[in-house]
């Protein structure tokens, strides 16, 4: 039979189609377009389908590599946001415990003096009762020799405590006011240093902020101007304050004649844990905080050296409130 489908000389032969995704796999991103292309314009298209599914698969995988590359990345960002949160806490804390432990040896040297005073008041009740001396317009008068003393450790202390209470709003104070309360806490340390602080303006200047913050900012930079001058046993030792305000802003500068910061320093003395002073002796904390004090206020905190020393200068604009 020459129909018979079992004879073997009549076998069909069945040719396997090659597969255009092998072919066409090797293709870069701007081969496979062209391939596109040309099987879209083609009257031939079989392939067309084909290609644009190896394109999207590309396009999907490619995608899924950029999903995963900016959830990774995300991760990452909030994890140094967090990382850098925690070590402005820290900062925050180190600068804080600093300011307390200097503010309370400012207090103990303010509380010395009238302490001593009290002391020997009380020695001389008793010699001139002894002595029969004392009647009763001496003993008023030693009781309000007594009175100014005792006045005088009230306002220490409560400026002391205004000094650490946070203060949550903001609000409108003077600067002239706020630097002699800050003078007024570490007179007798200053005193001690032989560091006399002068303040220039008669008048008052206004801006808006947060005052405790303010007065942090000015016990730093006077602190690193003391530990200067001893540092470098500097005579006729002096810190000048001073404010003023323009059409457009406040500023208020703070020099002294303590020789000045190092050059290969001074670009980087706003940093964390940047600190002229030898190891163990400083944290490095305190200016950082005093220029983060000053962007909380809207300002900027900058630091020059002139012939006697260094002079910090507080920018702040002025603002209606």
């Amino acid at each position: 039979m020459k129909n018979n489908p079992f004879n073997q000389e009549n076998d069909i032969v069945i040719k396997r189609r090659k597969n255009p995704k092998g072919e066409y796999a090797h293709l870069n991103t701007t081969e496979l377009l062209d391939a596109v292309k040309k099987s879209a314009h083609s009257t031939h298209r079989a392939d067309l389908d084909i290609l644009l599914e190896i394109f999207l698969e590309r396009y999907n995988a490619r995608q899924d590599e950029l999903d995963k590359l900016n959830k990774d990345l995300e991760q990452r960002i909030n994890a140094e946001v967090q990382k850098s949160k925690l070590n402005q806490k820290r900062f925050e804390q180190q600068a804080k415990m600093a300011a307390m432990g200097e503010m309370m040896d400012a207090v103990a040297h303010q509380w010395k003096q009238p302490l001593n005073a009290l002391s020997m008041m009380g020695d001389l009740l008793v010699s001139d009762y002894e002595s029969g001396d004392l009647n009763l317009a001496s003993l008023k008068e030693m009781r309000e020799d007594m009175q100014v003393q005792i006045d005088h450790m009230v306002t220490t202390l409560s400026e002391f405590r205004n000094f650490f209470r946070p203060k949550e709003k903001n609000e409108t104070f003077g600067l002239k006011r706020s630097t002699q309360s800050v003078a007024l806490l570490v007179k007798d340390e200053f005193l001690k240093n032989n560091i006399n602080i002068k303040i220039v303006p008669e008048h008052e200047t206004l801006i808006f902020g947060n005052e405790n913050e303010f007065k942090h900012l000015v016990l730093n930079i006077i602190n690193n101007a003391k530990d200067a001058f001893n540092e470098r046993a500097i005579q006729n030792r002096e810190i000048v304050i001073d404010f003023m305000k323009d059409n457009g802003c406040t500023y208020l500068e703070i020099a002294d004649n303590a020789g000045g910061i190092p050059a290969h320093i001074i670009g980087d003395i706003f940093k964390p844990e940047v600190t002229t002073k030898p190891e163990g002796k400083g944290t490095g904390v305190g200016l950082y905080m005093s220029m983060q004090i000053a962007q909380k206020l809207g300002g900027e905190l900058n630091v020059k050296n002139n012939a006697a020393g260094a002079v910090f200068q507080l920018r702040i604009p002025n603002i209606n409130h």
